[in-house]
């Protein structure tokens, strides 16, 4: 998983100098900052609550209440377990598996290794799900011609559902296609490539709305778009932004051609994956959080927690500053712990899906400890208080 960790910091890097277009809008005259004095807490500490060794946090967090009102979150690996509890500020672990792939070596299947990044139920117990779908094709035999991870690494947005609340989830075979690059695997081999992270799923105007990374190539170019579903229950109906109307359905490399495929517009601003968007209820107003690397032009040596705002999910903010602190793109081998996968909830949120945000709400991050320069399993999910303010005058 270290190997990942290097992915994910070239990742942020390649995102940063993308040129996407689209207008870029004005804050709301609001500000988030951790609420004075507030402390860090730990949710889950994998020293004494884990399952196995790499039963850790190594995604944002995901939330939902089920149907008998218990809270059902995800933040997990591969290995796909949820946390469960009364409340948002009330969940542990489970070490009963939800979700796993197949760890199959062929890449047409997409299902290789899988991340659930993103929930959104009606009901609590009819939940769909956008799932991180990684090809490491340095781990299959012949499949790429170089060896390491990051040269090897495809991946593509696909689309699973539950029936139970969460416990169990399944898709179709080969899963049913979200985002995905226009080629295939063994294209372009060299740097990862493809569709990555979504950020949550949000509920705007009667329709459905995820933010997903991409590394661009063939025609496509690097940055975050926006993907808009009209019927959350139909997999088949999320189609890409763009930069006009959502019209771009995302078609199956190895078994469509791909030669007419149009690319998303990325938007504006937005630097790399996204935590999470929640919409602040005060102003009325989206916010996305991010995790991103050092920014020397900012004298921030180590990294940073940011956040942007928006009316309509297209066009957002400058970047602001929530936390200054190490995060996993840090190059400072005298670090003890890094953060990453910082996403914003709620616990109070009328949302079942905690999609929104009164005035006080936690800031979620995994905290990763640093040895010998080097992140192991060694990590926590842990959340802190942060408030929104308006601006002085």
């Amino acid at each position: 998983m270290a190997a990942r960790h290097e992915i994910a910091r070239t990742l942020a890097t390649l995102l940063a100098l993308a040129s996407p277009a689209a207008a870029t809008a004005q804050a709301p005259g609001y500000r988030v900052e951790v609420v004075p004095d507030a402390k860090e807490e730990t949710v889950y500490a994998w020293s004494r609550q884990r399952c196995e060794e790499w039963h850790i946090p190594d995604a944002p967090l995901r939330a939902f209440r089920d149907a008998s009102g218990e809270v059902v979150a995800f933040a997990s690996n591969y290995r796909n377990r949820p946390l469960i509890g009364a409340g948002l500020d009330r969940i542990t672990t489970s070490c009963s598996v939800s979700f796993e792939s197949k760890n199959s070596a062929d890449p047409s299947q997409f299902s290789d290794k899988s991340w659930i990044a993103a929930t959104w139920t009606r009901n609590g117990r009819d939940v769909f799900a956008l799932v991180h779908d990684e090809y490491h094709a340095d781990k299959h035999a012949g499949a790429c011609q170089f060896k390491d991870a990051m040269s090897c690494w495809y991946n593509v947005v696909t689309a699973a559902q539950s029936r139970d609340g969460g416990q169990h989830f399944t898709n179709s075979s080969p899963p049913t296609l979200v985002a995905a690059p226009g080629f295939r695997q063994d294209v372009d081999q060299g740097r990862h490539r493809g569709f990555f992270n979504p950020s949550n799923i949000i509920e705007h105007d009667g329709a459905w709305y995820a933010l997903i990374a991409t590394t661009g190539g063939e025609g496509q170019k690097r940055g975050v778009c926006l993907f808009r579903s009209t019927k959350i229950d139909d997999p088949t109906s999320w189609r890409g932004f763009d930069g006009k109307d959502f019209v771009l359905r995302a078609r199956d490399p190895y078994r469509e051609n791909t030669d007419q495929a149009e690319p998303c517009q990325p938007l504006k601003v937005l630097p790399t994956t996204v935590g999470s968007i929640t919409r602040h209820e005060p102003s009325g107003q989206f916010l996305s959080i991010f995790h991103l690397g050092p920014d020397p032009s900012q004298g921030i040596a180590g990294g940073r927690v940011a956040y942007s705002w928006s009316k309509d999910l297209k066009t957002w903010s400058p970047l602001q500053t929530l936390v200054v602190h190490p995060t996993m793109w840090s190059k400072n081998c005298a670090d003890r712990t890094r953060y990453a996968y910082g996403s914003l909830a709620d616990p109070s949120s009328k949302s079942r899906n905690f999609e929104t945000t009164g005035d006080e709400a936690f800031l979620f991050m995994t905290k990763m400890r640093v040895k010998d320069c080097r992140i192991g399993p060694d990590r926590d999910l842990v959340r802190i208080k942060v408030r929104i303010v308006k601006d002085q005058p």
